[in-house]
């Protein structure tokens, strides 16, 4: 088992997600057809934050994507993409995608019981697995690895600096509702606009370059536990906004939140408790 305990190191077990291989000479190319980020960037030292898209331009589900190019955790010689996201919504996304992937030389494969994955506050030392970086959390690493490692830190702690970081999780009950823009993906290059088709592509780019979107991304603050799916009142019997994911502090809890614009000046609550917007 790897040591930590020279490197102060903060270690966080993310028991809540899961990892979909796509394993096969077409992993890029037909994955490509599915995703807003460019996989053609994807390299061993570059990993990437996305979303997988319908035909509604809608999220399935959010994602970040690593190249096993040494081949550390697949055992095969073919071109094997990783996708870690929500467990919750790993079946599903495996059924979604292998309607399309007949077409295709992939094989889809849920490696969650194979694979673990840790988040980091640095760099692991002298480990086997894949270490794995995106420019939307620069300060922060995860190691995706069969090795077993003893965990430092809680799971709520990850989760509150990836809340402040704008990355959103998607789990299986809020697949297919939300459009990219509204998880502030438009803000933080979760999409790219220079890429070629995708599934939803066109609905994307028409709201990116023409719309306005009615509802917007926000972090703030509950002044009571609450969870993803949890609706926002703006002193009427109509929600007003959804809570995404969601990080106890104490008796309160951190949340990315989706909330009509035309909202954001008035005072807001959650569970009949104030929600105060921080960003």
């Amino acid at each position: 088992m790897p040591k930590f305990e020279d490197h102060f190191m903060t270690v966080t077990a993310l028991t809540d997600q899961g990892i979909l291989e796509i394993r096969g000479r077409d992993a890029v190319k037909f994955l490509q057809g599915y995703c807003t980020c460019d996989l053609l960037k994807l390299t061993e030292n570059q990993a990437l934050y996305g979303a997988i898209t319908n035909i509604q331009g809608r999220v399935e589900t959010t994602f970040v994507a690593s190249l096993d190019a040494a081949h550390m955790l697949t055992p095969s010689d073919a071109p094997s993409i990783l996708l870690r996201m929500s467990r919750s919504c790993l079946p599903y996304i495996r059924d979604f995608l292998a309607k399309y992937a007949v077409f295709s030389k992939v094989t889809l494969i849920d490696r969650s019981e194979d694979i673990a994955c840790f988040g980091c506050d640095e760099a692991l030392p002298e480990t086997t697995g894949l270490v794995v970086k995106i420019p939307q959390r620069p300060t922060a690493y995860e190691l995706w690895t069969s090795a077993p490692i003893q965990a430092t830190s809680d799971l709520d702690t990850w989760q509150r600096q990836e809340i402040h970081a704008g990355l959103t999780w998607i789990n299986q009950p809020q697949a297919g509702k939300y459009q990219p823009f509204e998880l502030g993906m438009a803000d933080n290059a979760g999409i790219d606009f220079q890429k070629g088709c995708y599934l939803g592509q066109e609905i994307i780019a028409r709201v990116h370059y023409r719309g306005k979107t009615k509802t917007v991304f926000r972090i703030g603050s509950a002044e009571v536990a609450c969870q993803p799916g949890d609706s926002i009142y703006a002193g009427s019997a109509k929600p007003c906004g959804d809570v995404i994911n969601a990080s106890a502090v104490g008796a309160a809890t951190d949340c990315s939140v989706i909330i009509q614009a035309d909202v954001l000046d008035q005072p807001l609550t959650i569970r009949s408790r104030p929600f105060v917007l921080m960003s």
